[in-house]
């Protein structure tokens, strides 16, 4: 037994001489226990903090146009800012092991503060499957699945992307708006029907996409309670 456990320590350690893990933020070398980032980039992580606060950013990103019951984000997302590379990596490097340890890392975090209190299914942002075939994955569903193995939430897949929409890269806020308007569909609502449902997305920018998905849950399930989180939240200030 203690020569198998001494074999696999080997095992890793030439592994990692091969292959060196390095912090996704800084690049620096990963300790022994350090696993994504490197202590000093968790210390300085940005974090949001959104959830203990009952009208936050993302309410007043999403104000006006769908009631949001709760709205969580992990930490805030700059341009440029290492943290950025974190999402990147995982959704244009197909590495959805970035989404599971934030997500898991995260619904950690906010679930003693009863954040998933009441919550009946998660709903993962979906991708038009074209564009998931060439990503190889739904990074939002990686995310979904990550918080239900914490939560013990099931992931439900009522929502889908009827029509592919183009990059919502460099676009401003209307015109995300006007991108995504009509592009998502509910699927078998009378399921949902007076469910407490999480929509998760792995990034809020303008909030375009998400809105758009909660718009379509509101329109086909009227007394639905809808909450809202992702990973990584862009300033508008």
């Amino acid at each position: 037994m203690a020569s198998g456990r001494l074999l696999r320590q080997w095992a890793s350690d030439l592994w990692s001489l091969i292959y060196p893990r390095v912090c996704e933020v800084c690049g620096t070398s990963l300790a022994h226990g350090e696993e994504l980032m490197c202590l000093q980039c968790r210390a300085d992580m940005p974090l949001c903090d959104f959830h203990r606060q009952p009208f936050n950013h993302i309410h007043q990103r999403l104000a006006g146009h769908v009631p949001i019951e709760r709205a969580a984000g992990y930490f805030y997302y700059y341009r440029g800012s290492g943290y950025t590379r974190l999402i990147h990596a995982a959704k244009y490097g197909a590495r959805p092991r970035i989404i599971r340890s934030l997500a898991a890392d995260f619904s950690c975090m906010i679930s003693g503060d009863g954040f998933f209190d009441g919550v009946d299914v998660i709903e993962p942002v979906p991708l038009h499957i074209s564009k998931e075939r060439a990503r190889g994955y739904n990074q939002s569903r990686a995310l979904a699945e990550a918080i239900g193995d914490v939560t013990g939430l099931p992931v439900g897949d009522h929502l889908e992307a009827g029509k592919k929409h183009a990059t919502q890269t460099l676009r401003g806020a209307y015109s995300r708006w006007l991108n995504t308007r009509n592009v998502y569909r509910v699927t078998h609502g009378e399921e949902l029907a007076g469910r407490h449902v999480l929509v998760v997305d792995d990034v809020i920018t303008t909030g375009a996409t998400l809105l758009a998905c909660c718009e379509a849950l509101h329109r086909a399930v009227p007394d639905v309670t809808i909450s809202v989180l992702a990973l990584a939240v862009a300033r508008m200030d």
